[in-house]
């Protein structure tokens, strides 16, 4: 046997067995952070306010309004993101309002979402909530690429007028 051969059996083996120590982690978070994708400016926003209104209450019902959030990706011109200090637990199932330095708006409905495993190489598999598709200011977005995440087209923004 060649010892290219030898070392990749080898190779290969160690990997089967370290897959059968795989740990399986509940996580409840709804989701990790927020990321406004395409941000194109060089200006980092100060402030984020996420609200949460009752499903289908046309944002008429608040349930909940803070703004607990770590700002990111301020060095990098194509993205923001938005991580919460707070953990939002369980599903989605509410409508959400973002607003962004009380100047660009999110209104975030059908939000398909469900418990999944996400696979961490060969050691761990977490279980959480991933977030499929959601409809933002009524455009569809797929969220597939970002599923532990909220990814959002900073151009669908609504700028509010003062």
């Amino acid at each position: 046997m060649d010892i290219s051969k030898y070392i990749s059996l080898l190779l290969f083996s160690f990997l089967l067995n370290s897959c059968h120590k795989t740990k399986y982690v509940k996580d409840n978070s709804s989701f990790w952070g927020i990321y406004l994708k395409e941000w194109n400016s060089s200006k980092c926003p100060k402030k984020i306010v996420y609200q949460s209104y009752a499903k289908d209450s046309k944002f008429k019902i608040l349930i909940k309004s803070d703004s607990v959030f770590n700002i990111g990706g301020c060095e990098n011109n194509s993205q923001r993101i938005f991580t919460p200090n707070v953990f939002y637990r369980g599903k989605i199932n509410y409508d959400i309002r973002l607003i962004i330095d009380d100047s660009l708006e999110y209104r975030i409905t059908g939000v398909e979402n469900k418990t999944d495993t996400v696979f961490y190489c060969c050691e761990s598999l977490t279980i959480m909530n991933n977030i499929s598709s959601l409809v933002i200011n009524g455009q569809n977005i797929d969220n597939k690429n970002a599923p532990l995440n909220i990814e959002i087209p900073t151009n669908l923004g609504k700028i509010i007028k003062k």
